[in-house]
């Protein structure tokens, strides 16, 4: 299993990820200036906050009461009016870029030419192929240029900690190691080590205006405002030829081999901590001092450890979709993943492909999510923008939980522990935010929400932004991993989390002309009429309040506990409203069967109790022929994983 090409990458998106859960690299493969683009999990811009803003009690209720009076245009109006005021998440930050700059690589007969110039871009290249090796989590480039012999080889370590990048060659090459960042503010190159210090903004300036563009960042001189401090570490030797450091970098002459060992560590200690209570530069460099200690075993040594810890996580699943083996891989060996890709669009047969990519995606999740790190965020670990798309924050209205999906089928629940621990964080936001924003008792987490456990609301419109059941949709995944391991220590750690959404969901049903429903209500991210979005109730949060209080009851059963809130839980289970279907056969997504603004969205939030919920199944029949049939009606012309 392996991503295969037979050229360097043109951009970020066509590049490799490697990571260990808390480290990323994007590694390009250019053959003259090779750009290693890095990443850590912990740096964000801001620090801890805990503002509620965007909303109020007296609007959320007055927004009920006109939808329910059908008053749906005015509903929105009002939440939307409101919600101008709120406050949006913090950003995932890159750390800079690590670069490599071949400075000649033809010599003379005798080996001489001088240094410093670049290589001419007409210089022959044969046999050029990369790899990412799913199977080991190693990237690896292999050339011939002028007759000499190049391979690379790149992995990013868990058990060490950090990154390893080596270089061989059949004749001697010289190259230019330096480094670059947005944030990055002082950099330090020695004859065979360099440091890169730096310092995320803080959080003020960073709302969001109109057309998405923000304000300058700022980096604030109260130490209590500052953002994340970060330091990267690294350590370069060779084979042969010399070594200097200068201001512009550490430059390898005539060298046949070099290595690469870099470690980032970062203040952060945790998303209720500011900088005054983070880690100090003293212990951050304690922590570097460790990581390149245990970087500084021999290549061989480091690959293997490598390799072995990250098997005994990714050997637990295969799949097959063949019986020829020998067969497909001759048929598929000789073209690259572009090629074959373009091939099956065309009608070729090559089931490998799936394989592959049921491969890539836990590769993804491994190498983005470890015991220890931040949860995988929109882009996983992996960004290269200072203000990348929808800030990589934790979207928790779909995204963040379909990052973790895989987690049960795959045998991976140690790869969920950060989400645990994201949630944990979110609770103590979401009382206050439960509290001050919405009136009641229990824990609300908005749409978006990041490193610092922002449960407010974020600017923006209601049809996304109204809609504060983030970790209640999550707390489906936290238990769907208990069905799988059956561990009741970890069931226990869960219950609090699941027991504070479920307050704040049963303090949210209201008495409608059907029953019990959440009065007002969205469905993320889905318009009716032609720019409706706030509905008296929606199918989308009442399946998720149906579904976290079946499993609340089933967690209560298993550890055997008895409780005022359980009994008021299967009393509300029995009044609820109940899934709809309309006059096309399909499950309403409203209180009633309003006309779409987009019947092809690529949102399929009324289908939650197929899909992540448990309450539609082949046992309920009916239900199970109304989701298809909304399938059929949304067609195939959405994206991504509703297209699944």
């Amino acid at each position: 299993m392996e991503l295969y090409f037979k050229n360097p990458a043109k951009c970020w998106l066509e590049g490799f990820p490697l990571g260990n859960g808390r480290m990323g690299a994007v590694i390009h493969g250019a053959l003259d200036h090779e750009v290693l683009q890095l990443n850590e999990d912990t740096l964000w811009s801001g620090s801890p906050y805990n503002g509620q803003t965007g909303l109020s009690p007296e609007v959320v209720k007055q927004a009920g009461e006109l939808a329910k009076a059908g008053k749906y245009e005015d509903a929105k109006q009002l939440m939307e009016k409101k919600l101008e005021e709120a406050e949006d998440v913090q950003i995932y930050l890159p750390f800079g870029d690590l670069h490599l700059d071949f400075v000649e690589d033809n010599y003379g007969a005798d080996g001489d030419t001088a240094a410093g110039t670049s290589p001419d871009s007409d210089t022959a290249v044969t046999d050029y192929e990369r790899h990412l090796d799913l199977d080991r989590a190693v990237a690896s480039e292999c050339y011939v240029r002028n007759g000499a012999k190049f391979t690379r080889t790149c992995f990013i370590s868990a058990p060490a900690q950090g990154l390893v990048y080596q270089i061989k060659s059949s004749r001697p090459f010289s190259i230019l190691v330096h480094c670059d960042g947005a944030f990055i503010r002082e950099k330090d190159y020695r004859e065979n080590h360099f440091t890169l210090t730096g310092i995320c903004p803080g959080r003020s300036g960073l709302k969001v205006i109109k057309e998405n563009k923000p304000e300058e960042f700022l980096f604030p001189e109260e130490p209590e405002l500052q953002g994340v401090h970060f330091i990267g570490e690294g350590c370069v030797t060779a084979e042969g030829g010399r070594v200097t450091g200068s201001a512009d970098g550490i430059l390898l002459e005539h060298v046949t081999g070099m290595e690469i060992r870099m470690a980032i560590r970062t203040s952060f200690r945790g998303f209720d901590k500011a900088y005054t209570e983070q880690y100090s530069d003293t212990q951050i460099r304690h922590m570097l001092a460790a990581d390149l200690e245990k970087l500084s075993r021999p290549f061989e040594e480091l690959l293997d450890e490598h390799v072995e810890e990250y098997r005994s996580f990714y050997g637990r699943t295969s799949l097959r979709l063949w019986d020829d083996v020998p067969k497909i891989s001759a048929e598929t060996s000789q073209y690259d993943l572009r090629e074959r890709l373009a091939a099956f669009h065309e009608g070729a047969s090559d089931p490998e492909l799936y394989a592959i990519l049921f491969a890539f995606g836990k590769y993804l999740l491994i190498s983005s999510s470890r015991p220890g790190t931040q949860a995988a965020n929109l882009q996983g670990i992996w960004s290269n923008d200072i203000i990348p798309p929808w800030f990589s924050d934790f979207t928790v209205n779909i995204n963040t939980e379909m990052n973790y999906w895989m987690t049960g089928p795959l045998n991976l629940a140690q790869m969920q522990e950060p989400l645990v621990n994201l949630c944990k964080a979110l609770v103590k936001n979401g009382q206050k935010t439960a509290r001050e924003l919405l009136n009641c008792e229990g824990t609300a987490c908005f749409h978006n929400t990041d490193i610092w456990g922002k449960t407010s609301p974020a600017t923006g419109k209601a049809v996304w932004a109204f809609w504060p059941f983030g970790e209640a949709w999550l707390c489906r995944n936290l238990f769907d991993q208990y069905l799988f391991t059956e561990d009741k220590e970890y069931l226990k750690e869960i219950m609090p989390i699941l027991e504070e959404n479920v307050r704040f969901c049963l303090a949210q049903l209201q008495e409608t002309d059907q029953g019990l429903a959440i009065c007002p209500a969205t469905s993320p991210e889905n318009l009716f009429y032609e720019d409706c979005s706030v509905a008296e109730y929606s199918e989308n949060t009442l399946a998720i309040a149906r579904n976290l209080f079946r499993d609340y009851v089933k967690g209560c059963e298993v550890l055997g506990l008895q409780n005022q809130i359980m009994c008021d839980v299967l009393e509300a289970l029995e009044r609820m409203v109940p899934n709809s279907v309309g006059s096309k056969g399909q499950i309403l997504e409203w209180n009633q069967e309003f006309p779409e603004q987009d019947v092809h969205h690529r949102h399929v939030s009324h289908l939650y109790e197929l899909h992540p919920g448990c309450g539609i199944t082949p046992q309920t029949p009916e239900l199970y022929k109304a989701v298809r049939k909304s399938l059929e009606l949304r067609g195939d012309e959405g994206t991504g994983w509703s297209l699944a």
